[in-house]
This record gives structure tokens, sequence and C-alpha cells, in this order.
């Protein structure tokens, strides 16, 4: 009896192990399938690794088999739903109500309103490359590269009077800088510590005094070299964990209160700056749909609250919600979904985007890698998009530099806007109230701000950023554009 036992033991263990080899021998040869291997992350809005180039000198040192291993890896078939499917086994670990992703790290103190700047140090090579903390690239950014030859609606069209001359001059003015081509743009913006509560996702923020100084510093120098030239406003953002979380969490997790955090900054700008506070608005319509559950960006009724307060400094009337025609997308599932490792929370919780057609036109224009213009939607339908990508339904997502013309205007005013991504959803609503819109990503735009507004004559100027942009990095770069 007991050799039989054994017998049989021996070959369940037998049988076990072939299996198990039967398993990795699949895995590898799956791994090797390059027709089944990924170029592009849909969830996380980034190319791949690809794979690397023979150099004598990385083969020789060992970091040349340390870039297949990366590439490898990035790139294995079925990834995404690999990654998926071991979310949902670590949901099993227990009923997690909150959770949190990355580490709390310790933020500056907030000085005072009117303390005295600190002295801001140059952004070191190492900086400008990243801080070599986790990444995502901005939602914002889409599948355009592939539908650029079906962008503009055929109810959109419009018959532009000298287009190509005027391209040929915006072209001459954008540079030599990074421009788009409606593919993916994979600037990083640095992505924090998520923390997760009630199905929504919230990245905490870390103050950091000199970057919030740089910041001021820039805000600063655009009003001085465009004194008696244009108006210049600053509209500091708070992302969604200030506005909707509760203070004691946020202060448990020691993220930073970013209503303090503009106030100290919006003391350190002069006043011949008009500011356009809005948190106090936000934080009073916090209960309303305004952020969205997976993604780091505000929702388009969030840009319209700040829009109205735009309207308020800049004296003129806002419009109406009901005035707008609306566009609604469903399904979509942004930056801090994946960040967070693509937590079941907020896969079960998706986001609906409801957008906001302006009415003197729909078209937006851009300068793409060939120096020729591109038409596109400003709010473009995105309905067949990957659910990751949807936010690009806003001005075509993230381009060096965009422009709009409203033919129902004539009085040639203008405004130019100098934003990231939180921009995307403001854009639309400017564009009843003046001429001309430019938009500037501070992020790709390659020239000097301070001369295209001076050669354009543009009468506004609108620094329109999320609180992320109070670090260094992002500020040196708004400094870099007013001092090419």
């Amino acid at each position: 009896m007991k050799l039989r036992i054994r017998k049989i033991l021996k070959r369940r263990d037998t049988v076990t192990l072939y299996l198990f080899a039967f398993g990795l021998l699949a895995l590898f040869i799956l791994g090797l399938s390059m027709p089944l291997r990924p170029k592009v992350s849909d969830v996380e809005k980034r190319e791949l690794e690809k794979f690397p180039s023979f150099q004598i000198d990385s083969f020789l040192n060992g970091e040349y088999f340390n870039q297949i291993a990366l590439w490898y890896a990035d790139t294995f078939p079925f990834r995404e739903a690999l990654l998926s499917a071991n979310s949902k086994v670590k949901e099993f670990y227990g009923v997690k109500g909150r959770q949190l992703y990355g580490a709390i790290t310790e933020a500056d103190e907030i000085p005072d309103a009117g303390s005295p700047p600190s002295a801001p140090e140059p952004v070191t090579e190492e900086q400008e490359e990243g801080t070599g903390e986790e990444r995502y690239a901005d939602s914002s950014d889409g599948h355009k590269a592939r539908e650029t030859d079906r962008a503009v609606d055929g109810e959109n069209r419009e018959d532009i009077t000298d287009a190509a001359a005027e391209a040929a001059q915006m072209a001459a003015q954008v540079g030599q800088g990074r421009f788009p081509d409606a593919t993916i743009h994979t600037e990083p913006e640095v992505a924090g510590t998520v923390y997760i509560a009630d199905g929504k996702g919230f990245e905490l923020y870390f103050f950091n005094r000199e970057g919030a100084d740089l910041y001021a510093l820039a805000i600063n120098e655009a009003a001085q070299k465009l004194q008696g030239i244009a108006q210049v406003y600053d509209m500091l953002v708070p992302t969604a964990v200030s506005v909707c979380l509760d203070e004691k969490i946020q202060e448990s997790l020691k993220s930073s209160p970013q209503n303090k955090v503009f106030d100290y900054v919006y003391s350190q700008i002069n006043d011949s700056v008009k500011k356009v506070p809005v948190y106090d608005t936000l934080k009073k319509h916090n209960s309303e749909y305004i952020y969205f559950n997976t993604d780091h960006h505000w929702t388009a009724l969030g840009a319209y609250y700040a829009y109205r307060e735009f309207a308020k400094a800049k004296g003129f009337k806002p419009k109406e919600l009901d005035e707008y025609e609306t566009k609604v997308f469903d399904h979509f599932v942004g930056s801090l979904y994946a960040f967070s490792g693509q937590a079941e929370a907020l896969k079960n919780n998706p986001d609906t985007i409801t957008a906001y057609m302006p009415q003197g036109t729909n078209l937006i224009r851009f300068i793409d890698k060939d120096v020729g213009e591109k038409k596109w939607n400003i709010i473009n339908d995105v309905s067949e998009y990957a659910p990751g990508v949807k936010y690009s339904c806003f001005i075509g997502g993230d381009n060096p530099f965009s422009w709009i013309n409203n033919p129902e205007i004539t009085d040639g005013s203008s405004c130019v806007i100098i934003k990231e991504s939180y921009g995307n959803a403001f854009v639309p609503f400017l564009v009843d109230h003046y001429q001309k819109v430019y938009v500037v990503d501070y992020r790709y735009y390659g020239d000097n701000l301070v001369d295209f507004v001076k050669e354009n004559q543009v009468q506004d100027v609108l620094f329109l950023n999320n609180a992320d942009v109070l670090s260094k990095r992002p500020s040196q770069q708004i400094r870099d554009i007013l001092n090419k």
C-alpha cells in the first residue's frame, strides 16, 4: 500500500515537473514572438522600449545586454493583460478601500505669504534628464498620427485664405524646436505617490520651495519683458488631492495644502500680473464632477469654472453651460490607473468625458514636424480611441504650438495661453472671446515667446498650469522660452 502511494506521488511530481517545464517553454517561445510584441502602451501613454542598436562600447561593458533585457520585459506580448491580471490577483489579498502606491516624501515647509523668496539654483543637467522617479506620459497624448488624414469632420472644414502663407509665417516663428506631428509625445510628467480611496485616484503633492520661487521669477520676468505690450495673467490650478480629499487625510499623507502654496507664490508675483485664483471656486464645487476618477486631469466642467474666474479678471461676460453643444465620450481610464499598476478599483470606476463645443469654430491648426500646416478639431471625436488616450479630445493633445482663428470675431483681439495638459480642456472656452487664440506648450516650444507676442501684437498672455509646475524643471522650462 505504501509502495503504491509512493508511486502515485512520484507520478504526480513528474507530471507537475513536465507541466511547469512546458509552461516555461511556452512563455519563452511567446516572449520571442516578434509580431506579438507591442510598440506602444495605450494604458501608459508611451512608446515602449525599442530593441537596442549594437554598439561595441555598450557590448563590452555589458550595458547592451541590460538594454536587451529591458526591451524584452517592456515589450512582452500581452504585457498589459498580464499586468491587469496581476492587479486582480492582488485584490484577492483582501478588501482594500484605501490604497497607496509610491512612497510618501518630505515636502518643504510652506513659507507665509510675503516671505522673501529663496535664491533659485540653476537646473542641473541631471535634473533636466529627470529625477529617476517612476514617470507616466501625459494622457492627453493620443493616436492622432494614425488619423491625421481624417482629422477634421466634414461639417468643420473651412476655406482658409492664404493658409499656406500663414503656415510658413508661423513655421518661421516657431523656430527649430520639437514640432507637433500629431504623434505621441513622450515628454513625461513626474508621477508621484497615488492614493486611492472610494474608487478615485489622487496624486499626492509635495511642495518644493525652490521650484515655486523659480516659477514666480519666471512670471515676473514675463511681465517685465511685456510691460506696455501685453497684459500677463497667471492661473495656478489645484489638483484633485487638494480640492477633493479631506484635509486631515492630506495631512496624514504629508501632502502639502495647495491653497497655502498658491498664496505664497502669488505673494511673490508682481502686482502688474493679474492673478486668477481658482482654488476657492473649485473647492466650492468639489461635490461636482470636476476631476476625473482615474486620471490626473480636471474635467471640462472644472475648467469651465476656472474660465468664469478668468472672465471676471479679464472683464468679459462668460457663456453659460447650456449655451454649448456637448460631446460625450465614455469609458476613459487614465494616467492614475496606469501608474497605480492598473488598480482594479480604478478600472472598475471609469470616467466619462463631457466636452463643450465652442460656437465660433471647431478648427485648430498647428505646425507639424515637416513645417507644414495641419488641421484638427478643437473638440475631436475620440469614441474609437483606446480608453487611456481619450483626453486628447481637447485641442488634439499636447503640441508645441497651435492657433485658432475665430471667423465670428474681427476686432483683432488675441490671447496666447502657456500651458501643460491642464490647459487643453480650458482652451475651448477662450475661442468665443478672441479673434485669435495661440496655444504654447512650454515643454515643447522651441522659440522665444516674448518675440512672438511682440511680432503678433498679442494683447493677453495667460499662464495656466497645475500645481506640479511649481518644481524646478518645469519652472526653468518656462524661463527658457522667455529668454531664448
